[in-house]
């Protein structure tokens, strides 16, 4: 019924219940003005991705460092390719020299030839050292030998070891003929104090060939050893590792050894006597590899060298 005021009444709620729905609306009042407030005074979130600049390997074509490292490649490889050249030829140049003119030739000028030589085999020996090897056959299918200068390593060793054993192959009998000379030249300065200068150039000429042929002894035994002591080495990590390449990179190198066992089966027995110190114990490792070429010139060496010392 409309009351005597003509006003609706409101409807009758229990004093706990109104109460409670005040506050509630308290409340949300309270948190639905603090996010519209927030929503016009806080800054919006700016996604980190947005504000860096794109990478640099976006902006570069995926082939960009490919390409460049072929290029590297490819001029490093030219670079091999023409030194291999130009050194083929002076092997050639020298071979031909050594057997044509070598005993017209002065001691300086055979020292110089025999340095421009080690320098050709120590560029070919880095070249094709037991590490880098192993390193390239990984790079390449097994069926594939890798990139190697073993024909100019070996025609380089098979003509610095003609050098040298030519050189020093006469030392012994060449040395006792000074000695006698002197003895004989000393003899007859005292009787003749007067000696004729074509005798003291004689003189100065055999000392001169005399220091000659001990440098000659010394790059012989110095290149024998540095050979044979790169070979024991890493003979011993085949009993180490199981690895193929080990063996692939002994039997590719095998030629120069056995080229520098035979050179030493021809080797001045005195020169090979005085240094068997330092070359039994590099010899001694080889016995037990695998490849048959290279015991079969330790064999040769055994009976032209060894078996004379024990008889």
């Amino acid at each position: 019924m409309p009351s005597p005021s003509g006003r609706l009444e409101k409807p009758t709620v229990p004093e706990g219940l109104e109460r409670s729905q005040t506050i509630g609306q308290k409340i949300m009042g309270n948190m639905m003005d603090n996010r519209f407030i927030r929503s016009f005074t806080s800054k919006p979130k700016i996604q980190v991705s947005d504000n860096l600049p794109p990478s640099p390997s976006k902006l570069l074509p995926d082939d960009t460092e490919p390409e460049a490292r072929d290029e590297d490649e490819s001029s490093m490889l030219a670079t091999i390719r023409s030194k291999c050249i130009t050194q083929l030829l002076l092997l050639s140049a020298i071979d031909s020299i050594q057997k044509k003119y070598w005993n017209k030739l002065k001691p300086t000028h055979k020292i110089t030839i025999m340095d421009i030589l080690f320098s050709v085999l120590e560029f070919a020996a880095s070249y094709n050292s037991y590490s880098n090897l192993r390193l390239r056959m990984r790079q390449i299918p097994a069926e594939r030998p890798p990139f190697n200068l073993l024909r100019q390593e070996l025609a380089g060793t098979s003509i610095y070891l003609d050098i040298l054993q030519k050189t020093t192959d006469g030392i012994n009998s060449i040395r006792e003929e000074s000695t006698e000379t002197t003895v004989a030249q000393k003899g007859n300065s005292l009787m003749n104090n007067d000696a004729a200068p074509n005798d003291k150039f004689q003189q100065s000429g055999s000392i001169e060939e005399d220091k000659f042929q001990q440098i000659a002894e010394e790059k012989l035994v110095s290149f024998c050893g540095q050979v044979l002591r790169e070979a024991s080495d890493f003979q011993s990590c085949t009993a180490e590792s199981a690895n193929m390449d080990v063996h692939r990179v002994l039997e590719l190198r095998s030629p120069i050894i056995v080229k520098v066992l035979r050179g030493m089966c021809f080797m001045n027995s005195q020169i090979f006597r005085s240094h068997l110190r330092e070359f039994y114990p590099l010899i001694t490792k080889l016995v037990c590899c695998d490849q048959m070429d290279v015991r079969g010139s330790l064999a040769d060496l055994f009976n032209m060298q060894l078996n004379p010392l024990l008889a």
